[in-house]
């Protein structure tokens, strides 16, 4: 079960999404439905629609392949301690108990402190931008409590996916800095999967930069200098 302080951030952050500078922008609108079932989208817009339609309606596994896999994987991992487990769902995958107790929290948080519902969530537009080596999109949605920004990635493969560290960074720093600091020394993989992900830590930094405290900011910097290069 996610934290309660984790919770409350992703529930403050949904639906006041802030946008950073963006290169190279691009508008389109949502199509009114998506038949998107393979890993990731064609386009931003397709990713962050197939994702946020798979959780309206409970198809868990649907939402796994839209997201950055290995981001999965470490978030998954954050909630212990344990670098077993880290390494159980790199080489087991991800079970659909696993997937489906973490997106029912995730849905739940927007809900209980939000006050939207993620079937309230319209995708209306998107715009790309490059950063830090990486391409990247701001997608535009709408919901009757506020707007929201979703940030996707594109991957090698030339596919997108929605990239929940770029996008909830500000959230998931609190979680991350004190796992870092609790692997044991022998213990690698983590970090450097972590560290493989900083393009997108990059980027939610800079969109945290500005808000009011901007604690969230200065947690994702420590967390970045707590990375190898």
């Amino acid at each position: 079960m996610l934290r309660f302080a984790f919770l409350v951030l992703i529930g403050a952050m949904l639906l006041g999404g802030c946008g950073g500078d963006e290169v190279g922008s691009t508008t389109t609108r949502a199509p009114s439905t998506t038949t998107t079932v393979m890993a990731g989208g064609q386009t931003p817009l397709e990713a962050a629609t197939a994702w946020l339609d798979a959780l309206s309606i409970g198809r868990y596994p649907a939402a796994d392949v839209m997201v950055v896999e290995e981001q999965f994987v470490l978030l998954l991992a954050v909630e212990s301690f344990s670098p077993e487990l880290y390494d159980n769902l790199v080489t087991g995958g991800i079970s659909p108990d696993v997937s489906r107790t973490f997106w029912e929290s995730f849905v739940a948080g927007v809900r209980g402190f939000t006050g939207a519902d993620i079937t309230e969530v319209d995708v209306v537009g998107e715009r790309r931008f490059e950063a830090y080596g990486r391409q990247f999109a701001e997608v535009e949605a709408m919901s009757p409590r506020g707007d929201l920004t979703i940030i996707a990635r594109q991957e090698s493969n030339g596919q997108w996916f929605v990239d929940l560290l770029a996008t909830f960074g500000p959230s998931f720093a609190p979680l991350f800095n004190p796992w870092v600091e609790r692997l044991p020394g022998e213990v690698s993989d983590p970090l450097e999967a972590l560290a493989r992900q900083r393009p997108s830590l990059e980027v939610a930094r800079d969109r945290a930069e500005g808000t009011p405290g901007d604690q969230a900011g200065t947690e994702l910097v420590l967390l970045l200098e707590q990375l190898p290069a």
